[in-house]
Parts: C-alpha cells; sequence; structure tokens
C-alpha cells in the first residue's frame, strides 16, 4: 500500500517536470484559432517574377503562382505595367521592378 500512497506524489512530480513548451490547456484548438488574412499571408511573402507571356490583347505576368495583368491586384499588390524584362508594382507606396533572371546562356556545340 506504501506504492498507492507514493503515487499522486509521482504523478505531480512528472507534470512538474513538463517542458516548458508544453500545449496552453486554455488556448482553443489550432483548427478554432483565427489565421492569418490571406492578403496578409501575401504580402508578407517574397515576391517572384516567374514568367511574362505577350499575348493579344494584353501581357500578363505569373507572380508567385499567380497569373496577373496590367490593373490586377494581388494582396496590397498593384500590377502597374509589363515589359520585355519584368513588371512595375506598387506595394504599400512603393513601386518596385520584378525582374526576370538572366537566362543561362551555355556555348553552343556546333562550331560556326
Amino acid at each position: 500500500m506504501s506504492n498507492a500512497r507514493h503515487l499522486p506524489i509521482a504523478l505531480l512530480l512528472g507534470v512538474l517536470a513538463m517542458p516548458a513548451l508544453a500545449l496552453d490547456p486554455t488556448r482553443p484548438p489550432v483548427a478554432l484559432q483565427p489565421s492569418a488574412p490571406q492578403d496578409a499571408v501575401q504580402a508578407a511573402a517574397p515576391l517572384r517574377l516567374q514568367a511574362i507571356f505577350h499575348t493579344q490583347p494584353a501581357a500578363s505576368a505569373v507572380i508567385n503562382g499567380q497569373t496577373l495583368r496590367v490593373g490586377d491586384r494581388l494582396g496590397d499588390i498593384h500590377v502597374l505595367a509589363i515589359d520585355a524584362s519584368g513588371v512595375l508594382i506598387e506595394r504599400q507606396g512603393r513601386r518596385e521592378h520584378l525582374a526576370l533572371a538572366a537566362p543561362i546562356l551555355t556555348p553552343s556545340r556546333i562550331a560556326p
């Protein structure tokens, strides 16, 4: 019976020894916690110009996986212009030019 008397003490010591990163029992489950708005997530993400297409009637650009034309918005990004080398955007009151990466040129295998 002495083991039964020590069980509550052992349980208490086990709880006190839990790491400080243990879950907070007063927090709602993750599924019920509010998430960040999509616009805020996109604004925080770095912008990556992935492609530019020059088709009729207007050019389009792929930025972070989204196809956009002049005048389109993506979160707080406003597309102002699209040219052969990049895209001019306005974000948070500032203009930025997103440029395509320079192509990698390899020497031709066929001699002229």
